[in-house]
C-alpha cells in the first residue's frame, strides 16, 4: 500500500538541526496566509455586526461629525481571512472639492505585501460622481463601508452619507460560510413522521377502520356509533345471554346500534344481546 501526503496543518514542532546553517531549529513552520486560508472556509468578508462585542448596529458606522468631518465608529470585522479592529471612534476630515461634487469611499485595506502587511482605514478619493475603484488582488483587498458624497459649496449633511456595509458586493457582514439545507431536512422529516403516523389514531381523533378486527381477551370501555361485524366472544356459547364461557362479550360497552354478536347493546340484533 501507498500512503498519499495529505494537505493539513497545524502540527507541533521539534526542534532538529538545520545542516546549511548547524543551527537547532523548528521542523514545521506555518505562514500566515495558511491561516487565513483556513478561516476563509468559515467567515465571509465584512463587519461584526449584531450582538457581537455590543456593536449593535454601529460596528464601523459612518456618521456625520459636523462641517467635511466624518466619524468611523470602532468596531471589528474579517478581511479575507485576517481579522482587523478599530478599538476607538475616528474623525476624518474630509477635503473638499474645488468644483461640482465627489464621492469618496471610506475603506477597509488589508495590503500582505512584505513590505507592508498591514490593514488601514482610509478615504479613497472619486472623480468626480464615480467611486474610486476597489483594488481586490493577490495582496490587496479592500471593502468598502461607506460612500460620501463631497459638494464644492456645502457641508455634509446625513443624507450626504451611504452605509454600505449591509452590501455583499462592497463589505457585507461576517458571516458563517457553513450552511446546511434545512428546509430538505425538514421535509425528510416530516415525511419520516407522516409514514410513521399513517396508521396511527390519536386518543381525541375520529377515525374510520375498515377489515376484520380480532380480539383476544375481550374489550373494556365504551363502544359509541354502529358495529357491524361479528364480535367474537366465546367458542362455546350458542347463546351470549345464556351462555357461561361468554366472558368475552361482557365488555363490550354500550354501544348505540349494532349488528353481530355485541352485548349490552339496547338495539343489537344477533347473539351477543
Amino acid at each position: 500500500m501507498v500512503d498519499i501526503e495529505l494537505k493539513s496543518f497545524p502540527f507541533d514542532s521539534m526542534k532538529v538541526l538545520n545542516e546549511e546553517s548547524g543551527q537547532m531549529e523548528g521542523d514545521r513552520k506555518y505562514d500566515a496566509k495558511i491561516f487565513r486560508e483556513y478561516f476563509k472556509m468559515f467567515l465571509g468578508n465584512g463587519v461584526y455586526y449584531g450582538s457581537f462585542n455590543n456593536y449593535g448596529e454601529n460596528g464601523l458606522k459612518v456618521v456625520l461629525d459636523g462641517g467635511l468631518n466624518i466619524k468611523v465608529l470602532k468596531g471589528m470585522g474579517m478581511i479575507e481571512g485576517a481579522d482587523f479592529k478599530l478599538t476607538d471612534d475616528e474623525v476624518i476630515a474630509l477635503e473638499r472639492p474645488s468644483t461640482g461634487e465627489r464621492i469618496d469611499r471610506v475603506v477597509i485595506k488589508i495590503d500582505d505585501t512584505l513590505a507592508v502587511r498591514k490593514t488601514f482605514l482610509t478615504v479613497k478619493e472619486g472623480n468626480g460622481t464615480t467611486p474610486a475603484n476597489l483594488v481586490r488582488n493577490e495582496n490587496i483587498y479592500e471593502l468598502c463601508v461607506a460612500e460620501i458624497k463631497i459638494k464644492s459649496t456645502t457641508n455634509l449633511n446625513e443624507a450626504d452619507i451611504k452605509d454600505t456595509r449591509l452590501d455583499n458586493e462592497l463589505c457585507g457582514i461576517v458571516n458563517s460560510l457553513v450552511t446546511i439545507k434545512g428546509e430538505e431536512i425538514y421535509q425528510q422529516f416530516k415525511e419520516y413522521v407522516d409514514t410513521v403516523t399513517e396508521n396511527l389514531v390519536r386518543k381525541d381523533q375520529d377515525s374510520t377502520i375498515t377489515g376484520k378486527i380480532i380480539v383476544q381477551g375481550g374489550i373494556e370501555g365504551n363502544l359509541k356509533g354502529s358495529v357491524d361485524g361479528n364480535a367474537k366472544t366465546a367458542t362455546n356459547a350458542t347463546n351470549a345471554q345464556n351462555a357461561t364461557n361468554a366472558n368475552y362479550a361482557n365488555s363490550a360497552g354500550t354501544a348505540g346500534s349494532c349488528t353481530g354478536n355485541a352485548k349490552t347493546s339496547s338495539s343489537c340484533t344477533g347473539n351477543a344481546r
